[in-house]
């Protein structure tokens, strides 16, 4: 069996997506040719690959070919997988010192992405959401960090466009409003059991020395271990601290061009 035909056949592919790279306003595929230094087979028969899997597709006026959206998407999952990499260690931590549960959630669009779930050592977990899951932006206690720090008139457009969604999760485009002014408020996200009942969640946007929202990690547990003395006198505290924390690596990387 020829084991290395596979291993060729990405390295032409991953040339091709190199040269679609470089080229923003599209390639031809000559310029490709000239760019990967491939016969124009060897050319046509790897950009018919990538079209089926919709890496690259072709304008059908100009016959220029361009990456495809499906490329995008494999980088927003990547960009999630080193967000969440580059937290576990605070978010170990934190489950840790807290026995709770630890979200991690990044904005997308309209929409709050969790990134990663730590559980703690108490034994009635919350398990509102794992990672991978989507919510609307707004909704519970990462949500509403994440919401609260986009600009008003965007933030207001997005609430309005998730309104039927944010209704699956007891939340509307007044309430997120509400918690965002609570935030404002507080300091910190609160999701006082909107989501389900019994189980509250506070959480900390983090934002890089550029300004640049990243993420937010928060605390969820039953309302039993939610009190406002142990949210302000531990938890809130313990956030803050792994929150500066993930700031700070998070600003070092983006200043050399890593997220």
């Amino acid at each position: 069996m020829n084991v290395e035909a596979p291993v060729g056949s990405i390295a032409r592919a991953q040339k091709v997506l190199s040269a679609l790279a470089d080229a923003p306003l599209g390639a031809s595929l000559t310029e490709i040719m000239a760019r990967t230094e491939f016969t124009k087979s060897t050319t046509h028969r790897v950009l018919a690959s990538l079209q089926e899997v919709h890496y690259a597709y072709q304008d059908p006026d100009s016959r220029k070919y361009f990456l495809g959206s499906a490329l995008a998407k494999l980088a927003r999952v990547a960009n999630r997988s080193d967000l969440a990499a580059l937290a576990a260690r605070s978010m170990r931590r934190l489950a840790g010192v807290s026995a709770d549960t630890i979200f991690m959630s990044a904005p997308e669009g309209a929409a709050s992405i969790c990134v990663r779930r730590e559980l703690g050592g108490f034994p009635i977990r919350t398990l509102t959401i794992d990672a991978g899951d989507r919510v609307p932006l707004g909704v519970g206690a990462t949500g509403q960090a994440l919401y609260a720090m986009t600009p008003e008139r965007k933030r207001r457009a997005v609430a309005e466009a998730n309104r039927r969604w944010m209704a699956d999760f007891n939340y509307t485009p007044d309430l997120v409003e509400e918690r965002c002014a609570d935030f404002h408020t507080r300091g910190y996200a609160l999701n006082p059991s909107i989501v389900i009942p019994g189980m509250s969640a506070v959480g900390l946007p983090i934002v890089t020395r550029s300004g640049r929202l990243v993420a937010a990690v928060g605390i969820g547990a039953i309302n039993d271990r939610m009190s406002t003395d142990r949210i302000e006198g531990e938890l809130v505290p313990l956030l803050r601290q792994e929150v500066a924390v993930l700031a700070e690596k998070f600003s070092i990387l983006e200043g050399e061009g890593l997220i």
